[in-house]
């Protein structure tokens, strides 16, 4: 019995370092994440409001041209308008698509890390599928209720259980 106790004892040992363990990594690649959207979003952003007002005053100039042409009776060439840049920007969301694989990736890694364990202190018998994610969800709530980390709103809408 003693044994049994010692056996699951380092079984939730090892679980809950790899819970830490994938929750850090993943508080990693979410940062590097953020940061490289942010490097691609805020130049982009820039360029597309600049490029709307060259279009609101290209357009502007354009309905005097045609109002001075209309009274004068004289024939003027219009400008064009600049092309629109688009929002958001195509490589950004490839790259979104990217980071969505990568912790698709982390997560099943994860889970199999969780069900080798489970393999190895010969508990495979007692889970099924639903109960892999069953200590990171606790592991993850009772640090949000003892104020230690909020759970970030990007896993609720992504539909990931684990931390």
């Amino acid at each position: 019995m003693k044994k049994d106790q010692e056996e699951r004892g380092r079984f939730h040992g090892e679980l809950d370092a790899a819970c830490a363990a994938y929750s850090a990594r993943l508080e990693e690649m979410r940062e590097r994440q953020r940061e490289s959207e942010e490097a691609i979003e805020k130049p982009w952003l820039i360029a597309r409001r600049r490029r709307e007002w060259q279009r609101a005053m290209v357009g502007l100039r354009n309905v005097g041209l045609f109002v001075t042409c209309f009274w004068g009776g004289t024939v003027a060439r219009f400008e064009e308008l600049p092309l629109e840049i688009p929002w958001p920007p195509p490589h950004l969301t490839r790259m979104r698509e990217h980071h969505a694989e990568e912790r698709k990736a982390l997560r099943e890694a994860h889970l199999a890390v969780v069900h080798e364990l489970h393999v190895k202190y010969g508990l495979e018998g007692e889970t099924d599928g639903v109960q892999d994610n069953h200590v990171c969800v606790e592991r993850r709530l009772l640090q949000e209720v003892l104020g230690e980390i909020p759970i970030p709103l990007g896993d609720i809408r992504e539909g990931s259980q684990v931390p």
